[in-house]
């Protein structure tokens, strides 16, 4: 699949804006017409590319949401809220020598630490090949010694780390596809298969953006798996980000967490005001 990256069937005239365009990743020869058609009755269930104006989008399907985002002038920053809001683990590990990120979409959470945690490996698992195959659209950086990209089920990959006692100092799970949040990581399994590879001291986020039933039942599936310790760092209308970890239940550690997200404040120019406010009240 990696072989169309860089050769994509490229489509205009859909929108009323003569800039934007389509992108898709399909062989040489793939009908217009019939990309064209999937797209407009919901057919076609892979993901693509829009590019209109200074973005570059990933999407699934022609309903308004985003996959992911990137400036095509600033490919490093994040530009969706909810990504800046999931560094917030930097709060509890400011100095992580590895983090695990559960769906790579456009590679935002990717990139970005890469780049500022340069002492960090970072393992990212994404299921989708037509998702790894745009993979160099997004600009992420290839596999080095400090990156990884694997292809398999989050889940699978998880529980395979619990199996043997692997650990991470922190999990990011961002993992979405044409239906909606995968279904493999809001199974308990899931989640506890996290916490044991997490230990005493690492954190658990979560970006959710669900029904409110559904996304009020998987963070509560969470909450119980580690034991009450969860926190809303954002909230905006169906969108959660959620913290969870033991490390959350130590007052030191949070009264050291609020002091390293105002480092990370300075130094990043991100901004937490709802975690930090969550830690104060812990």
């Amino acid at each position: 699949m990696n072989k169309f990256a860089n050769n994509l069937i490229v489509l205009g005239g859909l929108t009323n804006d003569p800039r934007t365009v389509f992108k898709f990743c399909e062989p040489d020869g793939t009908a217009r017409d019939l990309l064209f058609k999937g797209l407009l009755d919901g057919s076609y269930k892979k993901a693509f590319l829009i590019e209109e104006f200074e973005y570059r989008s990933m999407c699934f399907a022609l309903d308004g949401c985003t996959q992911s985002e990137m400036r095509i002038d600033d490919p490093y920053a994040l530009v969706n809220e909810y990504t800046r809001k999931m560094m917030g683990f930097l709060a509890f590990q400011p100095h992580p020598k590895q983090i695990l990120i559960i769906g790579l979409g456009g590679g935002s959470l990717v990139k970005y630490c890469h780049r500022h945690l340069p002492a960090t490996r970072i393992i990212a698992v994404e299921i989708d090949p037509v998702v790894l195959a745009l993979r160099s659209q997004f600009l992420v950086p290839p596999d080095d010694d400090r990156l990884t990209v694997i292809q398999a089920d989050g889940g699978d990959h998880v529980a395979l780390m619990a199996d043997r006692g692997e650990g991470s100092n922190a999990i990011l799970v961002d993992a979405y596809d044409h239906t909606g949040i995968a279904n493999a990581v809001v199974k308990r399994s899931f989640v506890e298969n996290t916490r044991r590879i997490l230990g005493t001291n690492g954190v658990f986020v979560m970006n959710l953006v669900a029904e409110s039933d559904d996304a009020k039942r998987h963070v509560e599936t969470v909450r119980q798996v580690f034991r009450d310790t969860v926190v809303i760092a954002m909230q905006r209308g169906g969108n959660l980000v959620i913290f969870a970890g033991q490390t959350l239940l130590d007052p030191q550690r949070a009264k050291m967490a609020v002091r390293n997200a105002e480092r990370v404040e300075h130094r990043l120019g991100l901004f937490f005001p709802t975690l930090i406010q969550r830690l104060n009240e812990l």
